[in-house]
């Protein structure tokens, strides 16, 4: 029975270092805002089966940074569903407006008003839900 578990502990460790190298040279190029190339790195680690919220939400961010409406709105759709913080949300939110999803938007906009009521972006949108 300790030979099972430190073998399980051994595979999550071998596992968890693998994913850390892998986003590490995406990440260095996200933080160069070499987001083109940042890009390619966080989907080879997706490629790879290795991804989690984090990788999709870099890789969301990455082509929001770059305006590619289409390939942002479909990795922050992967992003949250895990638990992301809320500018994830409302940047999902200004995505799916671009690519003329409003209703779906507004849902995200909620959720993000929910997290930060107090953000002048928040009351805004509570106050006219319509706006750009």
């Amino acid at each position: 029975m300790k030979n099972i578990y430190l073998l399980v502990s051994f595979v999550i460790a071998t596992t968890l270092c693998a994913q850390n190298a892998a986003t590490k040279k995406a990440d260095k190029l996200f933080n160069r805002y070499q987001y083109v190339a940042a890009a390619e790195e966080y989907l080879k680690v997706v490629d790879n089966a290795k991804a989690d919220g984090y990788v999709y939400k870099q890789l969301a961010d990455t082509y929001f940074n770059i305006f590619n409406t289409a390939e942002a709105t479909k990795w922050y759709a992967k992003a949250i569903e895990t638990p992301q913080d809320a500018e994830t949300y409302y940047r999902y939110a200004q995505m799916l407006k671009a690519n003329g999803k409003y209703e779906e938007a507004n849902k995200q906009m909620k959720k993000f008003a929910s997290l930060v009521p107090n953000d002048q972006r928040a009351q805004t949108f509570q106050q006219n839900p319509n706006y750009i």
